[in-house]
């Protein structure tokens, strides 16, 4: 039952965790959501915006275009009618002609213009529609100056009572010299007028800035609002005087023709809106989305939980049944070792004589042939799939190398029959290249079922030591093997074996990549029954016989750190010189 109770627990904790997980997935994606499509939203709103704006740049355009180019038009017709010359001509004959002002009270009432003036040469003004509005006594400069080249004048004028007017003058010739000017005055209140209907400030700005004419809205702005905006669209606020500003879109073309800003304005609202309405409806949906998940997440943690259950009274019931059965097999058992150590006793008791004399020898054998016989059966295996190819080259090398293999271990069980005697046996030159090769040959099979890399150095030249062959292969067998196994499993997975040589001495290296020895390790490493493996892996001795066999061939074996990260064991033996004694 207390199994059955943390089970419960456990799903009861989890679902709160996943809960949050939800929710802040569900969040995440939303944010991003806004993130990526808010932009979109609001650029696309945004283009709606400027495209109406554009509509209304497009229709004012035309109305001004329109209401100028009546008068532009009517300034040259005028210039060139006879009747307008024979008033200069009279003027100059000093008759007082009543009928001057009759013909222009006529042309501006035909017109709409606000006035109409007659100057001579010098810019001074004879006659006019009108005096009171936008009737100068001379001429301005620029007006007439344009008029007397031949050019059509242009230019926005204000009054002393800051009334706006655009005036076009052209030249009055009289057979063909130029004899005067005529100016016509357009009030620029009629573009305001004309705009008083636009549910938005529009309004027209000079080069510097400064106000010329605009609808109502546009003056009832305030004074650092009215100026020239960019060609583009500008996002600002705006308070219309409910004392709450309001978002704006503003944009400007200029006019080259009037050298004028024409300035529309636009209110921003339907981008608020749209950014407004795509969060609103993010929002709603990462809300039932949420909802949803939440209530499969609750049917599938409900579902879990009565699975739990179920299972966790179903392993309550065979844990036991199991604790039972266990308990009935070690009653069993502890009754067949009971007798079973009797009849050990009575052996040990007529086979401990036997033991103390073959103790070493038996340790040895049954340490050093695992590798050869590892080999004999890889080799055998390889023999028997070349027979079914019909290699029979192959299979013959194959066959060949077990012979070897079977020659070194009788080889090897003399010499491990001698091992326990004082050393002084028959000591030959021996060659270190080819015995690191049998080395390599006997654990390879070892190092590919450990997934280890094993690399080797061997000499350049032929490197002698004074020793015997069979044991020096053992000791390199057994550090290789060793190696093997402390460096399955670590990170690099490496053992290396080289050589180093001198005159004097040659150093066989066995390193690996395994954990290593530590300082309290190094001082009991090499004696017997002292291993680093598991009890079940091995009994302690294969160092302790390679130490043995070192020293018998006058060495000695050091064990320190490796480049690779484990262990590095140096096999330091004195190098031989006579080649006759190589066997």
């Amino acid at each position: 039952m207390q199994f059955f109770r943390r089970v419960l627990a456990s799903l009861s904790q989890s679902f709160p965790a996943q809960l949050a997980t939800l929710f802040v997935a569900v969040a995440l994606t939303a944010l991003t959501i806004l993130a990526v499509g808010l932009p979109i939203v609001e650029n696309r709103a945004r283009t709606e915006v400027g495209r109406e704006v554009e509509q209304v740049f497009a229709l004012q355009q035309e109305a001004i275009n329109g209401l100028f180019d009546k008068f532009r038009l009517l300034t040259g017709i005028v210039a060139r009618e006879p009747d307008i010359a024979l008033l200069f001509v009279a003027r100059e004959a000093g008759v007082q002609d009543q009928q001057a002002r009759a013909l222009l009270n006529k042309l501006a009432g035909l017109s709409g213009a606000a006035n109409i003036q007659l100057a001579d040469r010098q810019g001074k003004v004879f006659a006019q529609f009108q005096s009171e509005q936008f009737a100068p006594e001379t001429i301005p400069e620029e007006l007439q100056s344009a008029a007397l080249e031949g050019r059509l004048g242009r230019k926005t004028l204000t009054s002393g009572d800051d009334q706006i007017a655009y005036a076009f003058s052209s030249r009055v010739h009289r057979l063909g010299e130029t004899i005067g000017t005529v100016t016509i005055y357009v009030d620029l209140q009629t573009l305001g007028t004309a705009w008083a209907l636009i549910d938005e400030p529009v309004f027209v700005t000079r080069p510097d800035g400064s106000f010329v004419v605009g609808n109502q809205l546009a003056t009832a702005l305030q004074t650092d609002m009215v100026k020239t905006y960019p060609n583009q669209l500008t996002e600002f606020m705006l308070d219309r005087g409910s004392g709450q500003p309001v978002p704006y879109l503003a944009r400007s073309v200029y006019l080259p023709l009037y050298d004028w800003h024409l300035n529309v304005m636009e209110r921003f609202a339907p981008v608020a809106n749209a950014r407004n309405q795509f969060q609103l409806i993010t929002i709603l949906a990462a809300i039932i989305v949420a909802g949803m998940l939440f209530l499969l997440l609750q049917r599938w943690h409900i579902a879990r939980l009565r699975f739990a259950q179920e299972h966790a009274v179903a392993l309550e019931l065979e844990k036991r049944v199991s604790e039972r059965t266990a308990e009935l097999k070690r009653e069993y058992d502890e009754r067949i070792q009971t007798e079973e150590a009797l009849r050990q006793a009575q052996q040990e008791l007529t086979q401990s004589a036997k033991l103390a004399s073959i103790g070493q020898m038996s340790a040895a054998l049954s340490h050093e042939y695992n590798q050869p016989i590892a080999a004999i059966r890889a080799y055998a295996d390889n023999a028997r799939a070349f027979l079914d190819r019909g290699h029979g080259k192959r299979v013959d090398e194959n066959l060949e190398r077990i012979t070897k293999m079977t020659d070194r271990m009788a080889k090897l069980s003399k010499t491990l029959k001698s091992f326990a005697r004082k050393p002084g046996t028959q000591l030959r030159a021996v060659e270190i290249g080819p015995l690191m090769q049998e080395a390599i040959i006997l654990v390879d099979p070892h190092a590919k079922a450990k997934k280890v890399d094993l690399d080797f150095t061997l000499p350049i030249e032929k490197v002698l030591v004074k020793g015997g062959s069979l044991r020096l292969s053992q000791v390199v067998v057994n550090l290789l093997s060793n190696a093997i196994d402390a460096a399955a499993g670590s990170a690099k997975n490496a053992v290396t074996l080289g050589v180093d040589y001198d005159e004097k001495q040659v150093v066989l290296r066995v390193e690996d990549s395994g954990h290593g020895v530590s300082e309290e390790e190094k001082n009991s490493i090499f004696d017997p029954f002292v291993s680093q493996k598991e009890v079940s892996e091995g009994l302690g001795l294969g160092l302790s016989i390679a130490y043995n066999i070192v020293h018998d061939f006058g060495g000695e074996i050091d064990v320190g750190a490796s480049a690779l990260g484990g262990a590095a064991f140096y096999v330091k033996l004195p190098r031989h010189h006579d080649e006759k004694e190589q066997g």
